[in-house]
């Protein structure tokens, strides 16, 4: 039960061992199912430049360099999660089109209007919305779209165990992401659900 309990808190910020077995957690069928039904939401152009946070094992970013000719960068302010997210796609990080950061999302280490996209999978739980969203908007080129998909949003009373499970974390439901995103100047928000699931993907625009 202690090492359960141990494992469950490296979900916010994976250390040491434990941690590297959470974040090749992160690139398994569990994870790679709710990617398969969020990305066909993400619509960018050929040449895009994307930024993934909370990048964890590195999946999505290998997804993110197949669809598009631009370069992808990842921010995790776990040093576990970025150096797994650098194997995971040493290649790509090799040749310099894909670069990872040890980083808070709050304080992101890049220009302003740097990117096309910005993604956040099964992140946002440990985010303070506003301040994390403002920087977000910040680091996005006019036109630019911010994706968000989580595996809980709220509709389903079990996944609020989480909660009490894992110290830091929080659900939101799309209301909530919703009117914070507009706070900070995002527009264009839409949210799609599956109920059953208590999957959500929420998709903003920055204009």
């Amino acid at each position: 039960m202690w090492l359960y309990k141990k494992f469950k808190n490296m979900a916010a910020k994976p250390v040491g061992i434990l941690g590297k077995i959470m974040v090749r957690k992160l690139n398994g069928e569990r994870h790679a199912v709710l990617a398969d039904w969020g990305f066909p939401h993400l619509k960018m152009a050929e040449n895009a430049d994307c930024l993934d946070c909370g990048c964890g094992g590195g999946a999505n970013i290998k997804r993110l360099l197949a669809m598009a000719n631009g370069k992808v960068f990842g921010v995790d302010f776990s040093k576990v999660a970025v150096a797994e997210t650098k194997k995971t796609n040493k290649i790509e990080v090799k040749s310099g089109r894909c670069q990872v950061f040890c980083a808070d999302v709050r304080e992101l280490p890049f220009e302003d209007a740097k990117f096309d996209v910005v993604t956040a999978f099964e992140t946002i739980y440990y985010w303070q919305l506003e301040d994390s969203f403002k920087e977000v908007f910040r680091c996005l080129k006019s036109g630019g779209t911010f994706m968000i998909v989580n595996e809980a949003a709220g509709r389903i009373p079990e996944n609020f165990e989480w909660e009490k499970q894992i110290p830091g974390l929080k659900i939101h439901t799309g209301d909530e992401i919703k009117t914070v995103l507009e706070s900070v100047g995002f527009t264009e928000i839409s949210i799609d659900e599956i109920i059953e699931k208590d999957y959500i993907c929420v998709v903003a625009r920055k204009f």
